[in-house]
């Protein structure tokens, strides 16, 4: 199974970058924390560097626009191809409704 994820920053100035990690090539998984007082989080251990999913909507914004998500405001990943219509509610946000019927409010007017 291939998976999307960063490779492990050590340290803040460390640059974001992305790659597909597939979980055959994985050694081992451990949990990691970049400082005492941050949260743990998992880290996926190659022979080709250490990896950690992504768990931001900014970073899985970069990581997957090649793959046709957008990110709409700061609270949701949108896959533009599913939609299939959107509803702007007057200085209350947007409804964006998808092709399988499903519904997403968000707080960006669209």
């Amino acid at each position: 199974m291939i998976r999307r994820m960063k490779r492990l920053q050590l340290e803040k100035k460390d640059k974001f970058e992305c790659k597909d990690v597939d979980l055959k090539d994985v050694n081992y998984i451990d949990k990691w924390q970049r400082t005492g007082n941050s949260h743990s989080e998992l880290a996926y251990h190659t022979s080709n560097g250490s990896y950690q999913d992504l768990d931001i909507l900014s970073e899985a914004a970069v990581a997957y626009k090649d793959h046709g998500f957008v990110l709409i405001g700061r609270t949701a990943l949108v896959q533009e191809c599913k939609i299939d219509l959107i509803i702007s509610i007057e200085h209350n946000g947007s409804i964006i409704k998808f092709k399988d019927g499903s519904e997403l409010y968000v707080l960006k007017q669209i």
